[in-house]
């Protein structure tokens, strides 16, 4: 089963638990598990302070790849 944002993008479960493993490894989220709204158990997943400051870095990295992007494209 494939995790799906607006049909746009697809991760495979081999893909996304992995990922999320060496996140919370690096401290960058945190994990507890609870009860779904089904009444299954779930484990959540949250953000912490130093996932935080990597998101910044990654969304500036981003934004300058997406803007040089940009600038070749439109040169065209």
């Amino acid at each position: 089963m494939a995790w799906q944002m607006r049909s746009q993008m697809a991760v495979e479960e081999g893909s996304l638990y992995p990922a999320l493993h060496r996140m919370e490894a690096k401290g960058w989220i945190a994990s507890e598990w609870g009860r779904s709204d089904n009444n299954r158990r779930a484990k959540f997943y949250s953000l912490t302070r130093a996932g935080r400051r990597q998101l910044e870095k990654e969304t500036a990295i981003w934004e300058r790849i997406c803007h040089a992007i940009t600038l070749v494209l439109n040169a065209a």
